[in-house]
């Protein structure tokens, strides 16, 4: 008799401190800077907070996504349209929307929505992208009690589901690793996200980009080989290798999928919505291998392209870009190809939206 009221007791505590400290804005706070979660809050924060006059215009995608507003803005005078990005590394469509519905709560923030997309015909990868695990970890802090059953059910392996079911009730679960990193080193984290929020906004609107190339790197397609220059970094060897010289993942469906419900839902949240959604396919490298993922006329952004406030940049707009000087490893752009891509979605978004209303 005396246990059952303890145990009620506790468990109302234990409810208490979870809802208190990770079901609000308590412990995003002081998330580390330099960890995934951490990461992705400090580029929403710069989008929330940075001035917004004027016609707005907004990327997303992954680290090849590298729109860079510093030099979209210097254009502002001419296209009438100020940019900014939310593009995080290792992030998915799956957590764009999510990023998205809090960065644009009312979903009339924006002129346009530039997303940023490895293929128009929606190529396979290895492994089923529905159960990146990672995704629970980079949006975490934007997913409410409310998306449990369609988040946990969004992965496809049981396991997978229950981890984000769980992460969704119990956050502390995904802060686990952080919240270690606080308990270990107060002092340290208060300082870093302190300098980070003073200064990380300069920081990533100042970023310019590293000057390295694969210029010094051969690609032979019939025996299938890379031939580096010496001292060559094994990573971006290997990169290379994996890229352009194993095989393409298998048609299954999957990927294709996946993109129709993730992208739908972005679609569906901007229907109507004063809002162009406007796609891009990256440029593909480099080198491009001589064998490409079949076309598919039924993919996520071709079917998507009938909608009236959906467009689809040419496929082959960044073509001029895949240059082995114009990248610094298997995928990635370097520098100066950073600049150009900047500048080509600047002037190619002026040209779809016309001059500003």
């Amino acid at each position: 008799m005396r246990v059952a009221p303890v145990l009620l007791a506790s468990v109302v505590a234990f409810a208490a401190i979870e809802g208190a400290v990770f079901h609000t804005g308590v412990y995003p706070w002081i998330l580390n800077p330099d960890g995934s979660t951490g990461y992705l809050e400090t580029i929403l924060r710069h989008e929330r907070e940075r001035p917004k006059n004027g016609p707005q215009v907004l990327g997303i995608g992954d680290s090849r996504m590298i729109l860079l507003p510093r030099i979209s803005n210097q254009h502002t005078a001419e296209t009438g349209y100020t940019f900014g990005t939310i593009a995080v590394a290792g992030s998915s469509p799956r957590s764009w929307y999510y990023m998205l519905r809090d960065t644009d709560p009312t979903a009339r923030l924006y002129r346009a929505i530039v997303l940023a997309l490895e293929s128009y015909d929606d190529a396979e990868k290895w492994g089923d992208e529905a159960d990146n695990d990672a995704d629970l970890s980079y949006v975490i802090v934007h997913l409410r009690l409310t998306d449990l059953w369609e988040y946990s059910r969004s992965f496809h392996a049981p396991k997978q589901q229950w981890k984000a079911a769980r992460g969704i009730l119990l956050k502390e679960l995904v802060y686990k690793r952080d919240f270690e990193n606080l308990l270990l080193h107060p002092v340290g984290r208060f300082n870093n996200v302190r300098l980070s929020r003073r200064d990380s906004f300069g920081w990533f609107y100042g970023y310019s980009g590293p000057p390295d190339t694969v210029s010094d790197y051969r690609i032979d397609w019939e025996t299938k080989t890379v031939t580096a220059p010496p001292n060559a970094d094994p990573a971006r060897v290997d990169g290379l290798k994996t890229r352009l010289l194993l095989p393409l993942a298998p048609q299954s469906g999957n990927q294709s999928s996946y993109l129709k419900y993730w992208l739908g839902k972005i679609h569906e949240r901007y229907r109507d919505a004063p809002t162009r959604l406007i796609f891009l396919r990256l440029p593909r490298g480099g080198f491009v291998r001589p064998d490409q993922a079949p076309y598919n006329p039924h993919s996520s952004v071709r079917e998507l392209a009938a909608q009236p406030n959906v467009t689809l940049m040419d496929e082959h707009f960044f073509d001029s870009l895949e240059k082995p000087e114009l990248f610094q490893d298997e995928m990635h752009l370097n520098g100066p190809g950073m600049n150009r891509f900047s500048l080509m979605i600047t002037e190619e978004v002026r040209r779809i939206l016309g001059p500003p209303r």
